[in-house]
């Protein structure tokens, strides 16, 4: 077949030089958030190459290129590691919830603002 192959700048970026090879493809290279996240994807007629749509939620920067299976397990791998982030922050905001929840109660019991018919 004619044209650019896989791995060619041309295919791989088609909108010019990008900072997300060199910086991941989690990275958005118009605000630097590392919060981009894949939106679409779909395999390529080339063996081991992917056109994946990612989004940046930030700045609303979109596009979509092709990388080769390296940089998709290295982006799968920093999307594992935003998740287990994520629910670690959520696990501590749910024991902050619950502790000012419970401070709440006990003062109010405290205080004797609570009777039987509040239950």
């Amino acid at each position: 077949m004619g044209g650019p192959s896989p791995d060619s700048p041309a295919v791989m970026h088609a909108e010019g030089p990008q900072t997300s090879l060199a910086t991941g493809l989690h990275v958005c290279p118009e605000c630097s958030s590392r919060l981009v996240q894949p939106t679409c994807w779909e395999q390529t007629e080339s063996n081991g190459h992917w056109r994946i749509w990612r989004r940046c939620p930030e700045c609303e920067w979109c596009t979509d290129s092709v990388h080769g299976e390296r940089e998709i397990d290295d982006f799968d791998e920093q999307l594992d590691f935003g998740t287990r982030e994520l629910a670690e922050e959520l696990r501590v905001l749910e024991r902050t919830n619950m502790e000012h929840v419970i401070d709440t109660f006990v003062t109010a019991l405290e205080a004797d603002l609570i009777c039987p018919d509040d239950f």
